[in-house]
């Protein structure tokens, strides 16, 4: 469900990336403007999704998750727990390559709209978003490879990880726009009394 979900929010700001990075044409030498619907747009995110449906689908008969119990003994306790493994790591490598590639690959692409014009104003949140996810993402890798942790609380840190991210680029991208908003309607209403006044 987290890969699933991370590639279900990733996919959209992957492809809003990439549609800004063409529609001002940047990779171009001469720049020119193209025209990308939002309907083509809501496509493009599709196959993200579509490819990450494939590996699970893959994985959950080639080398699914089975029950695991391990017995932990000290001094004078016992501890038994149930954690989900795997016979391999593959599913993870594969996740690794196909998650961390989109969020390299967009960073990328971020990068290269970092010298747009001002009015184009969505390329900064966007460079941040994507320095965002590729950041605590990356802390999220090291903790789960570094640090022997509870898969319990490693799904938490995880959870956690996703929830910031969310929550972050939300604001980064709505709270702007809401004051951008509330300046246009005070702009508004202060011409509108002043066309009254006179």
């Amino acid at each position: 469900v987290i890969h699933f979900s991370f590639v279900f929010a990733l996919a959209p700001l992957f492809v809003k990336t990439y549609r800004l990075y063409k529609l001002l044409g940047v990779g171009y030498v001469i720049p020119r403007r193209q025209t990308i619907s939002n309907a083509r747009t809501a496509l493009m995110a599709v196959p993200f999704v579509a490819v990450e449906v494939v590996i699970l689908l893959i994985f959950t008969f080639v080398d699914p998750n089975r029950m695991e119990d391990v017995m932990e003994y000290n001094e004078s306790t016992m501890t038994h727990r149930v954690i989900c493994s795997y016979d391999t790591w593959a599913f993870f490598i594969v996740q690794v390559i196909y998650q961390g590639g989109l969020v390299l690959i967009g960073c990328l692409l971020a990068y290269k709209t970092i010298n747009m014009q001002k009015e184009y104003r969505d390329n900064q949140q966007l460079i941040l978003t994507m320095y965002n996810v590729a950041l605590v993402g990356s802390i999220i890798l090291v903790i789960a490879n570094a640090v022997e942790v509870y898969q319990s609380t490693m799904r938490l840190i995880v959870s956690a990880g996703v929830l910031w991210v969310t929550t972050s680029s939300c604001c980064v991208f709505v709270l702007p726009k809401l004051a951008q908003i509330r300046s246009r309607k005070a702009n508004a209403g202060g011409k509108r009394r002043s066309s009254q006044i006179s």
